[in-house]
């Protein structure tokens, strides 16, 4: 148990210094823009952090499982076109629109969990090969065209505003954030999931069937890419195939940053938000300071890089030397006895 408290310790330890680093970077732009910090541009920062967040939060979870979804941009693109067949083209009900879009987000993802279960595919492999059939399919249903006009009660479901005039959209992106969160951490799925990402061939001997625990978190990777997907193309105000194939680098880079291990079995919900914050807080600032677009590109490479780099540092306890700190130990005593009980 004591190595399930120091794991913890660390994961809070890897998203607080996030958050601080997240600190400085608004203080560095505070003092080179006024705009900064406004309300209207925090409010923007969130605004734009929301889709980015909560697909990011699905990858976290495919991640912690030892797998990759490399489709979450593309399901963001088709959900979104559905949606726009659905409402706009063909004039339905938008709660039916909604509906579609994310059964076919959640449709995409066991169908990938399926090819990575039972064909025994990588899901790296399975996931390309999706992204492709989901962009493909979206190019065919709006015919290779943005389909723009949703109604204004589609809108304001998505980018709509609060009484205190407080964004809609950032307090669903943080409910899908605490769902998600509460699923790892309190339900038995969750554990199955740390379980199989840390050791699959251990949780295989103690029952746990690995191939249904990938299925689920792709599955649940799925419908987060697809509400990602109905709340960009509602600020886009369209469908198309190019609305949110983007995100795939920044949402990778987020969960990579906050602390997730791409070989599985460790990472924090909380840290993946940390690091879309990040990493839109550079992106909002280098745009305020007017600094072209391919920078915040090659920026966002640099950050996984250094990402990597933190994550084998903090990979063992002898690197780290965390459990040298006076007062450490016992306090990781503690975080075990409370766990046990």
């Amino acid at each position: 148990m004591n190595v399930r408290a120091r794991q913890d310790w660390t994961a809070v330890f890897r998203t607080a210094t996030v958050f601080g680093v997240v600190g400085v970077i608004w203080l560095i732009f505070s003092q080179l823009t006024p705009f900064f910090l406004t309300q209207p541009n925090l409010y923007n920062i969130g605004i734009q952090s929301s889709n980015v967040a909560i697909i990011a939060a699905g990858l976290t979870i495919v991640l912690i499982a030892a797998e990759i979804d490399l489709s979450i941009g593309a399901i963001q693109a088709l959900a979104g076109s559905v949606a726009a067949v659905v409402i706009i083209r063909e004039e339905q009900p938008v709660w039916l629109g909604i509906g579609l879009a994310l059964a076919v987000g959640v449709l995409v993802g066991i169908a990938n969990g399926l090819i990575t279960w039972k064909l025994r595919i990588p899901s790296f492999i399975a996931t390309l090969a999706m992204l492709g059939i989901a962009v493909g399919s979206a190019l065919l249903i709006t015919e290779n065209a943005p389909i723009n006009g949703y109604p204004e009660s589609y809108l304001d479901l998505w980018t709509g505003r609060t009484y205190w005039d407080f964004p809609v959209v950032i307090i669903i992106a943080v409910a899908v954030l605490f769902v998600v969160h509460t699923v790892l951490n309190r339900t038995r799925i969750g554990r199955h999931i740390y379980a199989v990402g840390g050791n699959a061939e251990a949780a295989e001997l103690s029952g746990i069937k690995a191939g249904r625990v990938r299925l689920i978190a792709l599955t649940i990777s799925g419908l987060t890419a697809a509400i990602g997907g109905a709340i960009l193309s509602a600020r886009l105000d369209a469908g198309s195939a190019e609305f949110g194939t983007e995100d795939l680098l920044p949402a990778v880079a987020a969960v990579v940053i906050g602390g997730t291990s791409l070989f599985g079995g460790r990472g924090s919900i909380w840290g993946t938000a940390a690091g879309v914050l990040l990493l839109t807080s550079i992106a909002n600032g280098l745009i305020l300071l007017d600094v072209d677009d391919a920078w915040r590109q090659i920026i966002i490479g640099l950050m996984i890089v250094l990402a990597m780099l933190l994550d084998q540092i903090l990979k063992s306890e002898r690197s780290l030397g965390l459990s040298h700190i006076p007062g450490l130990r016992s306090l990781l005593r503690r975080a075990a006895a409370t766990n046990d009980r």
